[in-house]
């Protein structure tokens, strides 16, 4: 009998290749080390010719916003933009609620769009994975070779301060890190090359925050793997640790050996120090359960809470989001993440995406703890390859097989036959034209 397979066009078209090196100018706005690139506004216009390309090869159809639709993960992140949108009605004065708003529809959707109009298989998904660890390896090398430095700590650059730094690479890294025995040898390289300067950074951002995600996200990951995984743990921990120890200066470790006299932190003792904004977000969200302070107000709303001094963020995603979205817009976040993190178990050994995705939240949500990260980029950059994991999912196990002697499938018809076939949709899904 004839193999059995489904004939797909396989070259990369231009979305493709703009989600690849795109990454690098939206998720790693590396052009902010070079001054001279500046004026040319290049996230702007990046995001232009993303939208003219998905516009083009009809991104935004019925027949592919149907597709998206079959993500549970992308249902709960529109009632959580719904919720930000009915916010800016109780936004405190000052705050720029509407144009913070009008920013992130554009450029979150933008990219989801983009991504679900060039993603049909798994396997289109490995050109924004291999933007991001392009990402990765550029901003580590700019962080030892030319850092945004404040006050001794190393930033990527200007939109990422040294906190933000560490967690984009242990978020990222925690991404990408499980497909090393999944590609080949060249691609190990680029994936271990990511990982040295990643740590190096992170060691170089001095960020407590940062290492409590790195922690946390490698102790879960060593306890999935049993006993086996606990031992690698212990022997690599302690052999990155004494590594790290024995060529660090000590001065970039000074923050980290802090951790264990926390009692003489200023973030446990001073009147704005993280414990008394963490107070002040929890007094807000008890007081504006239901509707919230409104999006992108904390800072302005933390500092009527008291009378002078600084006007503090949040530094901490979670009571961001229930101060300024209150109790709905609180529970729509969670169930957004953990219909991401429940959807994205690993179907089978090799599917180390899933797995990617599983350990990043993770990461997040440790990292999450300290910063005010509730619409940074960096995590809808993970739940929109997670919500595109789904729905490629979801018609996987529907796809008839085409004889290898029929005549080719376009990918439009063998994917609108798929969602036609299958159990779960909940709507007549038409083929494109």
């Amino acid at each position: 009998m004839s193999n059995v397979e489904v004939a797909i066009r396989r070259s990369p078209g231009l979305l493709a290749n703009l989600m690849l090196f795109g990454t690098m100018i939206t998720l790693g706005r590396v052009q902010e080390v070079f001054v001279f690139l500046w004026p040319l506004r290049l996230v702007l216009v990046m995001f232009l010719i993303m939208g003219i390309s998905l516009l083009m090869k009809g991104g935004t159809s019925r027949y592919r916003l149907n597709m998206l639709w079959l993500s549970p993960t992308f249902r709960k992140f529109v009632l959580f933009v719904g919720i930000m949108i009915a916010s800016v009605a109780f936004s405190v004065y000052g705050s720029k609620s509407l144009g913070f708003l009008k920013e992130f529809i554009l450029y979150c959707g933008i990219f989801l769009l983009a991504l679900n109009c060039q993603v049909d298989r798994r396997e289109d998904l490995n050109y924004v994975i291999g933007g991001a660890v392009l990402t990765l390896i550029v901003l580590g090398l700019i962080c030892f070779l030319h850092p945004r430095v404040v006050g001794g700590r190393v930033a990527a650059n200007w939109t990422y301060d040294p906190n933000d730094t560490a967690l984009l690479f242990v978020m990222i890294l925690a991404l990408v890190l499980p497909a090393m025995k999944h590609v080949k040898p060249l691609y190990k390289w680029a994936l271990r090359s990511a990982a040295v300067l990643g740590l190096g950074a992170i060691v170089l951002t001095q960020s407590r925050g940062g290492l409590v995600a790195l922690v946390g996200t490698v102790t879960v990951w060593a306890l999935s793997h049993g006993v086996k995984g606990v031992v690698r743990l212990a022997m690599f921990g302690g052999l990155a640790l004494m590594l790290v120890l024995a060529f660090a200066p000590p001065e970039k470790l000074s923050r980290f050996t802090s951790m264990v006299n926390l009692e003489d932190d200023y973030n446990m003792t001073a009147k704005h120090g993280r414990i008394e904004v963490w107070k002040n977000g929890l007094e807000l969200f008890q007081k504006n359960m239901l509707t919230g302070t409104g999006l992108s107000t904390f800072i302005v709303a933390e500092g009527q809470t008291h009378s002078g001094g600084k006007w503090s963020e949040a530094h901490n995603a979670f009571i961001e989001i229930g101060a300024e979205l209150g109790i709905f817009g609180l529970a729509a976040f969670l169930a957004m993440l953990f219909s991401a993190w429940r959807r994205a178990a690993p179907k089978d050994e090799n599917d180390w995406l899933g797995k990617g995705i599983r350990l990043s939240l993770t990461a997040y949500v440790f990292g999450g703890m300290f910063l005010s990260w509730g619409y940074i980029f960096v995590l809808y950059f993970v739940l929109f390859i997670a919500m595109v994991r789904e729905r490629v999912l979801a018609l996987e196990p529907a796809q008839a097989p085409v004889m290898a002697d029929s005549p080719p499938v376009s990918r439009s018809a063998a994917q609108a036959e798929a969602v036609r076939a299958t159990p779960r949709r909940r709507y007549k899904m038409k083929e494109r034209k």
